[in-house]
């Protein structure tokens, strides 16, 4: 599998290394997102205008003022048969150890979100008085100067919005009706994503995927990169890469994370984590270790 694209550079870390970052955004016309993954919390509102939302092998239609918890490497992007008008949404990323903190040794929010997501459930539809106050806490925190680690009374401020912001949240969750099911508009497609989520550190060739799922290579590259903004290639690469990521906090040798992520060469893989990264995978477990 060849891939001419130049990959991403993937975040490293949360915005002035505050532990968080806010954003609320609208656009009148946009695009699908890459499926991608991160080293962190994300807590996605959506308000209007998106149509489909990807999770790993799962694919949600988007209603308004859904919420979606995303724990760390978990697969997402945001999926549409056209381009989006008037796309509203708003979103909280949180480091574990930042999440941690706002429990402020009364709740393990961790566990809180963990026991949903691990049985599969990461969508909730939330009532429209709580889905305006989560985007407007969001808009607050994401306002000019707000979190200025150089001002103790701002950080101070904006720890007293996350909190109210996940208290509001916990609290709408647990009494809230689980987002039922996944709409399957392309199954075949979807089955080849379940297969590749669940064998990306194997070899994998692109016609022989083809060969198994009953579909032509022109068919299945195309469809797979509409519905993920990714070629097989670049997806199963980046798949390798973030799990390597994810296991540089172990105490697990280069070489041996090089090989467990399906790269047979260590120069190759080298070459590949510098390209998405940014980085040498020692120089970031370095980065790690100080963190």
């Amino acid at each position: 599998m060849e891939d001419k694209r130049s990959a991403k550079p993937i975040l490293t870390s949360m915005e002035k290394g505050r532990g968080y970052e806010a954003k609320y955004a609208f656009d009148e016309r946009m695009e699908n997102t890459e499926y991608h993954c991160h080293d962190f919390y994300e807590i996605y509102i959506h308000r209007r205008g998106g149509q489909y939302f990807g999770l790993d092998s799962n694919l949600y239609l988007l209603k308004p003022n859904q919420v979606f918890i995303i724990p760390p490497f978990c697969m997402h992007g945001l999926s549409a048969a056209s381009v989006l008008k008037n796309y509203e949404r708003a979103y909280l990323n949180l480091s574990p150890e930042m999440l941690q903190a706002l429990g402020c040794g009364v709740m393990d929010l961790d566990g809180f979100f963990r026991s949903y997501t691990a049985q599969g459930y990461f969508t909730f539809q939330l009532p429209e008085a709580e889905a305006g106050k989560c985007v407007d806490l969001i808009r607050r925190l994401n306002a000019p100067g707000s979190g200025d680690a150089a001002d103790a009374l701002d950080s101070l401020e904006s720890c007293g919005l996350l909190i109210d912001l996940l208290h509001t949240l916990c609290r709408a969750i647990r009494r809230t009706q689980l987002v039922p099911g996944s709409v399957v508009p392309n199954s075949i497609i979807l089955d080849v994503l379940t297969y590749i989520n669940g064998n990306y550190t194997q070899p994998l060739k692109i016609d022989q995927l083809a060969k198994r799922f009953g579909i032509s290579v022109s068919y299945l590259s195309h469809e797979f990169t509409r519905f993920t903004n990714r070629s097989v290639y670049d997806y199963v690469l980046y798949r390798r890469v973030m799990l390597a990521r994810q296991l540089m906090q172990t105490d697990l040798s280069l070489n041996a994370i090089a090989y467990q992520c399906g790269f047979n060469d260590y120069s190759n893989f080298m070459r590949m984590f510098r390209k998405l990264v940014g980085t040498s995978p020692s120089q970031f477990r370095k980065e790690l270790k100080k963190l």
